[in-house]
């Protein structure tokens, strides 16, 4: 038998904890990769444009993209903002996802005690 040493099981715990919190919003791993890409953009201060999130081939491809970004608004995890312009949108993160967000923080800050 391996022995499971606690850094270890904190982590084992802490991707658990992750599945079963990503199983409670329905997401796919293409979702939680979208919803990733859209949280660091935000992050660095350099919004994600609808198009630009359909060239980031280490999701899926364009298609598969663009029917996950349709099933996170559909699930209210993500918006599409229109720019000043109108012909460039850019995706958000709703309340919702943000919640998401923040309770994967409380996921880290407590496997981590």
């Amino acid at each position: 038998m391996i022995d499971i040493n606690a850094k270890i099981r904190a982590y084992l715990l802490y991707l658990k904890q992750c599945k079963e919190l990503d199983a409670k919003y329905d997401l796919d791993h293409n979702e939680i990769k979208l919803l990733n890409e859209v949280a660091l953009a935000i992050m660095s201060n350099k919004p994600l444009t609808v198009s630009k999130a359909l060239e980031i081939q280490a999701i899926a491809s364009p298609a598969t993209i663009h029917a996950a970004m349709k099933r996170l608004v559909v699930k209210q995890m993500l918006v599409q903002v229109p720019s000043k312009d109108s012909r460039t949108k850019y995706l958000e993160l709703t309340k919702l996802g943000l919640k998401r967000y923040s309770e994967l923080s409380e996921i880290t800050i407590s496997s981590t005690k």
